[in-house]
Formats: C-alpha cells, sequence, structure tokens
C-alpha cells in the first residue's frame, strides 16, 4: 500500500518526533548499557573506526515502539516498523538487542552507529523518515539498505577488511541517503 503524500510540516513534525524518540530510547538503554566485548572488537576492527567501537554501548532488551506510531496510523501510514519486534536496534551509541548479540548483527547495528556519527540524531531522523515516505516500508529505507548491504558483505567475507566509514561519507557526499 503506497504512503499517503504528506505536507512539509507533517514531515517536519514526525522527523521531530523521531530524533526525540531516538533521544529517549538512548537515555532509557544507557543506564544499563555495557562497553561492547573484547571478542567482537578485535573482530570488527578492521573495519570500523577506533572511536565508534570505544563508545558505542550494548544491552539487551526491547525497544518500545514510538508513541506516535498511532497518529500515522490514523494519517493511513501502514506498515511501520516494529521498533519492540527487531533483534537490535540503534540509538546514536547504544545499541539494544533482543536476540544474542552475532558478529553480523553487531556489524549491522555499527554501521548505523556510523551513520548517526556523521548525521547526529536529527540528520539520521529526517533521512529515516524521508526514506520510509519515499520507498513505503522499512526495506526501502536507504539508511537500512547499506546497513544490510554492508553486514552482508562482512558475512560473505569477514577476512576482507573494508572502511565502513568511507562507505558512509562516500554515500552522504553523493546525497544516496
Amino acid at each position: 500500500m503506497p504512503v499517503p503524500r504528506l505536507g512539509l510540516r507533517q514531515i517536519q513534525q514526525l522527523t521531530d518526533w523521531v530524533a526525540d524518540y531516538i533521544a529517549d530510547q538512548r537515555s532509557r538503554f544507557l543506564k544499563t548499557a555495557q562497553p561492547i566485548p573484547l571478542d567482537p572488537v578485535k573482530a570488527l576492527q578492521p573495519f570500523f573506526p577506533e572511536d565508534v567501537l570505544t563508545i558505542i554501548r550494548v544491552v539487551r532488551g526491547r525497544a518500545d515502539d514510538p508513541n506516535f506510531y498511532p497518529q500515522l496510523e490514523a494519517l493511513g501510514i501502514r506498515d511501520l516498523p516494529p521498533f519492540s519486534d527487531m533483534a537490535g536496534i540503534t540509538f546514536q551509541d547504544v545499541i539494544v538487542h533482543v536476540q544474542p548479540l552475532t558478529k553480523p548483527l553487531l556489524f549491522h547495528e555499527l554501521v548505523h552507529a556510523v551513520q548517526y556519527k556523521y548525521l547526529g540524531i536529527e540528520g539520521f531522523a529526517e533521512r529515516y523518515v524521508q526514506g520510509f515516505l519515499m520507498g513505503g516500508s522499512y526495506e526501502e529505507i536507504p539508511l537500512e539498505k547499506q546497513a544490510y548491504a554492508l553486514e552482508e558483505r562482512f558475512a560473505q567475507r569477514p577476512s576482507a577488511p573494508f572502511s565502513v566509514e568511507d562507505d558512509v561519507k562516500e554515500r552522504i557526499r553523493n546525497g544516496r541517503f
């Protein structure tokens, strides 16, 4: 089902709601989050900048679905991402995971951490909203497409390092988010 067209004011309001949601969830989970265990850090060092691996915190838990979902559904927006059911979700520098934190899952979430590093919460929220509205689904959000593509690249050849940071910066430069 296509996503209804929203006005600029509605899109900005939605972006603000998403940014507030990210900040609230980050704050909620930061209190109990811990550094990434050493074993995965060593395996992922060739792919990620040291500052990202150092600042990221992880915690097992379940994120809340955004409290503004009923308003979006009233506007006719369906297929909203079920954040409470996701294996993992990144809130800036805090990764919340329901499923065991495997290296591929951690890799995917760390891609988002690098995206946050360069876009900030507001920029990430804006691109997430725009991507969802343009593509009509979670799977079509460019930020997610990049994370899944790089996760797959890593899973296929974990011994062939590449720079996630360079990939993110290139996509930002080329307006591909």
